[in-house]
């Protein structure tokens, strides 16, 4: 005897619908809808470390762009269906397609696009004589003459939510009978073979010798599985006949909720896991958990939530059910609800805990027993040792500030940037000022995604380890790169991982490229990583003595081409060029060494000098001069003097300021010389000009704080402002007050 059930992929009501029937047929075999390759591994169901969501990842091992995940949750009914037989000892196998025959499809499709692999699909338009509605959606149909506005919900309310006895199963297939024989409609080629395989399958289980075979599948192709003696074997093995097959493995792989989702793009999810897993544990009290969980969501966000809030709630989800001939409150029901009284009507506070609420935050595992491939087990064990199982256990967007100067954070840094070199984004590192005084720690938002499980797999092919890929990765880019900007942002990230194996190459491709590079600003831009790496190469334990023979070659270079690249350049890159020089400026000074600082000032000093250099350039190098003292305020006042002198381009005065107080306008305020001359070249201007340079001095005074602001205008309503005789101010008694405790301050 066999027995058909067609059940709603993820349906808990299916699922204890489908259990009760199990328990009173008491099969000898079950035959699964799922794909071939992968029934090896259903033993592992039995694991009592399995905990779903977990999916069968099955794949292309030479092309991983091919490859198919089936989730399954707790509730799903495939699930409990394996469970139910490893536990009875009963032949448990899966009966849809193997992948490796769709995959043969596809690559005969791909060669041969005008060969015929069964029944080929017309591309001509097709005129329906029925309902177009019918068509194109007939369980839409189904749920529109039942007055619901779309097929989910319909079935849900009709076969989910409800306690229905186990003969619903007759009823389930007469439905989609009836419908798959109104519409009178060809199947695609590949469901014709999907089900032929399945047919064939069945076949084989009987031929076996079972006697009471239990087919549990989606209940679309209930009827056709039900009508098995109407189909010949022949016809159905001419349909399967001829297709190359192409080699897969499969695996199991952690999952979430997220991923089991329709919002995940998934087109078996449910709308609501987090639901479902309620309504398949405590159907009965679904709606008063389901407040319980609103509530203690909204005080984890400091908002009011009540035990009042969870009664009223709950009454209004049960009256909205009623008023739409509900046998339950449904997810709709309680969200509305719950918009009303815990949130007063807004639903955007709704929104911020909509995730954990109705998708859910669960993600599942698997036993590490289960076989893997090496480099799976490397990264298992490194996540152990960087203490990140918590964030590789999580569905969450988790802020994880890493301290660099202890050992487990060190590894996590290495680990995260190991793969996000192999193109595994578990962590993307939050930007911090390129001014940052300190390099020892590091931020990183990290969100766990469950497909980097075959990212992993795919990576594979670079190592058995993750240092190990890491490092053939980094091998085998360096070779590829022909940008030296490029290449030094590769050997920052590989000393970031601390790929030491990676080094030696890369600096020989490194000062390979830089000789060969004559642009200035590529130079610069390679020198920040190098720097960087060699001024907090001891924070990280890092080996960077390699780099600073590449150094000494670069930094004279950029002495000496710098002047000249300032010449003539157009409008459009001044403003990028000065963000590279400020960048290279600031990179040579942490280096702190006389010999490149002398030479760096001097070039500095000269594009100060040369005719046809943007006068951004020219104010910009002036103030990173004046700020390391090499000018005095009253050298940078003749040159302010003379840039804002009656005659000159206002235009070009007005880039010489914004380069000369990029940063910081404490210089104005300290300093009233500098102050006058500004405020004295703005007070002889004619409106039409100043109200034309109005654009320009708003970015150049919208950098400064806004202490500097109220400053600067206390002192535009004194106008000019009279010098005071500094030695005549200063108070040297008051001054030898403080002398102690700059003493004990300092530890003189």
């Amino acid at each position: 005897m066999t027995t058909i059930f067609g059940i709603r992929h993820h349906g808990p009501g299916s699922t204890k619908s489908l259990l009760r029937a199990l328990q009173n047929l008491e099969p000898d075999c079950l035959l699964i809808e799922g794909v071939k390759d992968a029934e090896a591994l259903l033993q592992h169901i039995a694991n009592p470390g399995m905990k779903p969501p977990v999916a069968l990842l099955t794949y292309n091992p030479k092309d991983f762009s091919q490859a198919i995940y089936s989730p399954f949750a707790e509730f799903s009914p495939e699930w409990q269906a394996i469970k139910y037989g490893l536990k009875k000892g009963i032949s448990v196998q899966f009966m849809d397609l193997p992948h490796e025959v769709v995959l043969g499809i596809k690559k005969q499709e791909a060669e041969n696009p005008f060969q015929l692999f069964g029944e080929a699909e017309t591309n001509e338009p097709k005129s329906f004589t029925e309902d177009d509605k019918l068509q194109k959606d007939p369980l839409g149909y189904m749920a529109e003459i039942a007055g619901y506005s779309d097929s989910e919900r319909w079935w849900e309310v009709t076969f989910e939510e409800q306690e229905n006895p186990e003969d619903i199963f007759p009823s389930i297939i007469q439905i989609m009978r009836l419908l798959r024989e109104e519409l009178n409609r060809p199947d695609p080629p590949m469901e014709k073979r999907r089900e032929a395989f399945m047919r064939e399958t069945m076949r084989k289980a009987i031929k076996d010798g079972y006697q009471n075979i239990a087919v549990i599948c989606g209940a679309w192709h209930s009827p056709v599985l039900e009508d098995l003696p109407k189909y010949k074997a022949s016809d159905d093995k001419k349909i399967l006949r001829g297709i190359k097959k192409v080699k897969t493995k499969s695996t199991w792989v952690p999952w979430s909720y997220s991923r089991l989702s329709t919002k995940s793009g998934y087109g078996a999810g449910v709308i609501s896991p987090a639901w479902y897993k309620l309504l398949y544990h405590n159907r009965e009290e679904v709606g008063v958990r389901w407040m319980t969980k609103v509530a203690r969501l909204f005080r984890e966000k400091d908002m009011d939530a009540s035990s009042a809030h969870v009664i009223e709630a709950v009454r209004l989800a049960d009256t909205l059910a009623s008023i739409r001939q509900l046998p339950i409150a449904g997810i709709g029901e309680m969200y509305e609800a719950a918009t009303s009284i815990f949130c007063e009507g807004h639903e955007s506070q709704m929104e911020l805990i909509q995730n954990k609420l109705v998708i859910g935050d669960v993600m599942g595992a698997v036993p590490p027993e289960i076989p893997v491939i090496p480099l799976q087990q490397d990264f298992d064990k490194s996540v152990k040792a960087a203490r990140l199982s918590k964030e590789r256990n999580s569905t969450d967007e988790i802020i994880k500030e890493l301290d660099l100067r202890t050992e487990s954070n060190l590894k996590a840094s290495h680990l995260l940037h190991r793969l996000d070199l192999l193109g595994i984004k578990w962590g993307k590192a939050k930007k911090v000022s390129k001014f940052s005084k300190g390099q020892f720690k590091e931020i990183w938002k990290l969100v766990w995604q469950p497909d980097y499980a075959l990212k992993i797999i795919s990576v594979s092919m670079w190592g058995n380890t993750v240092y190990e890929a890491s490092v053939n990765f980094v091998k085998k880019k360096t070779t590829e790169i022909e940008n030296l900007p490029e290449l030094t942002q590769l050997v920052e990230t590989a000393l970031k991982a601390d790929l030491i194996d990676a080094i030696p190459k890369l600096v020989k491709r490194l000062r390979d490229l830089s000789a060969m590079t004559t642009d200035v600003e590529k130079l610069m831009m390679a020198l920040r990583p190098l720097i960087y790496a060699i001024r907090y190469g001891s924070t990280r334990k890092l080996d960077v003595s390699s780099l600073e023979r590449v150094i000494n070659e670069i930094i004279p270079r950029i002495c000496v081409l710098l002047p000249n690249a300032c010449v003539g350049v157009n409008e459009d890159f001044t403003k990028e060029l000065f963000e590279k020089i400020l960048d290279a400026n600031h990179s040579i000074s942490l280096m702190d060494d006389e010999k490149y600082i002398e030479s760096w000032n001097k070039s500095l000093d000269q594009i100060t000098r040369l005719k046809n250099v943007n006068t951004l350039l020219k104010g910009g190098c002036l103030r990173m001069l004046f700020d390391k003292k090499i000018i005095t305020v009253s050298d940078a006042a003749n040159e302010m003097y003379l840039m804002l002198s009656v005659g000159n381009d206002t235009t070009s005065a007005a880039n010489w300021l914004e380069g000369f107080l990029h940063g910081s306008g404490l210089l104005l305020i300290h300093n009233m010389d500098l102050w006058n001359i500004l405020d004295k070249w703005l007070d002889e201007m004619n409106f039409l000009t100043f109200q034309n340079l109005i654009p320009l001095l708003r970015r150049t005074f919208s950098e400064f704080s806004a202490p500097e602001k109220e400053k600067m205008l206390e002192l535009a309503k004194r106008g000019q402002i009279k010098m005071i005789n500094k030695k005549e101010d200063f108070d040297l008694k008051r001054g030898e007050g403080v002398l102690d405790t700059v003493r004990l301050l300092l530890g003189i």
